[in-house]
């Protein structure tokens, strides 16, 4: 009797057991697949997203109103993925500060246009290791700046088209160029700072460096490897004695020269032989002659102070300064490329910082006065 009542209780037991297991399957049956499991790091996920999200919106909004520009969404994306403000104040980043145009002309024996191989290659381990980074000068006046962040741009040329700024010699039967030349010195030293973007402008004359048999050579291997050819007149007068004409001649005789080598090539920029400007300066543009035409965009003094910046209100692509490159020793004006480091160094805030934004001028909000809005080109300005 009592073995029968406990076979029915565990029968019993055993219906309602199955009859919980098929309600809760009709209830699956009726829910939605959700994909996705909700762990705990789903919602930390979420969180930061919310976060980065907000932190976004807190920037865009307390940058808005510094300038034009300056409160874009592409702006505060840009502090937040790189420099904070924080950062930006600490490393001064300013990109309407100053920049050095060297002016170079013989690489040889030490003198007050002459820079030794040794101590060129040491100007250039001196600028790199102050966080200088080279640029082209087209580049530079379109303001098209594209150096790392924190870095400063700085130009170099070099005049006269001197034999000591490009050589060949043999070795083994084959031309080579001279590691003592100075573009042998840039060579190497590109090769062991690639990140320096090692560039410059060779503003030649006729002589075209010299070795009559290697200037198609020479002048094909400088505009095959980033560097840039400029205009030096043909006869190195002082434009400010010559009438209209003869100005005229003088720049569209140098592209003809050029263009016997080069046939397509189209020099952009000019160095002013004796710093010395024509009386008419809008023959600096433009003119032709000879059925030869120029048109330059950029026109160098022979000046001992830094530029301005490429969008600074003061700054005229037509009359640029440039900074001579020579020995501490001979530098008896305090105005030559050392004197011009160490005052950078004792006025940070005075030299030009990248942000490492190619698409944004960053500058201290007490200087967006001084901004030329028709010179950002792409750019937008952001203040801090």
């Amino acid at each position: 009797m009592n073995d029968g009542a406990g076979r029915d209780s565990s029968q019993e037991e055993a219906a309602k057991a199955k009859a919980r297991t098929q309600a809760r399957a009709r209830a699956a049956r009726k829910r939605p697949a959700l994909g996705l499991k909700l762990t705990r790091r789903f919602y930390v996920v979420i969180a930061a997203i919310i976060i980065l999200i907000l932190l976004i919106v807190i920037i865009a909004t307390t940058t808005s109103g510094g300038s034009d520009g300056g409160g874009s969404f592409e702006a505060a994306l840009s502090i937040a993925t790189g420099f904070n403000e924080a950062e930006l104040n600490n490393l001064k980043i300013n990109e309407l500060g100053a920049v050095m145009v060297l002016e170079y002309h013989r690489i040889g024996e030490e003198g007050r246009w002459t820079r030794s191989p040794e101590n060129f290659r040491s100007d250039l381990d001196l600028l790199y290791n102050e966080d200088y980074r080279a640029m082209r000068l087209a580049d530079y006046v379109n303001n098209k700046i594209n150096v790392e962040g924190g870095c400063t741009p700085v130009l170099f040329t070099f005049d006269d088209a001197d034999s000591s700024q490009f050589r060949y010699i043999e070795q083994d039967g084959q031309p080579v160029i001279d590691p003592r030349c100075a573009v042998g010195v840039m060579e190497d030293f590109k090769k062991t700072h690639p990140d320096f973007n090692m560039t410059a402008t060779f503003y030649v004359l006729p002589s075209l460096f010299g070795q009559d048999e290697y200037i198609e050579k020479k002048l094909h291997f400088l505009v095959d490897n980033g560097y840039d050819i400029g205009n030096h007149t043909v006869n190195h007068p002082s434009l400010s004695g010559l009438s209209d004409s003869k100005v005229v001649e003088e720049l569209a005789g140098n592209v003809g020269i050029v263009q016997k080598y080069l046939p397509n090539y189209q020099e952009q920029s000019l160095a002013l032989p004796n710093g010395e400007e024509p009386k008419n300066k809008a023959l600096l543009r433009e003119g032709s002659a000879n059925g030869v035409q120029y048109n330059l965009i950029a026109s160098l003094l022979v000046g001992a102070n830094p530029s301005p910046a490429p969008c600074d209100a003061s700054f005229d692509p037509m009359r640029m300064p440039r900074i001579q490159a020579l020995d501490p020793s001979l530098d008896t004006g305090n105005s030559g490329t050392y004197a011009w480091l160490n005052y950078f160094i004792e006025n940070p805030e005075r030299r030009y910082r990248s942000d490492g934004d190619a698409k944004l001028v960053t500058i201290p909000k007490h200087m967006a006065g001084r901004v030329d809005n028709s010179r950002l080109g792409e750019c937008s300005i952001r203040t801090y």
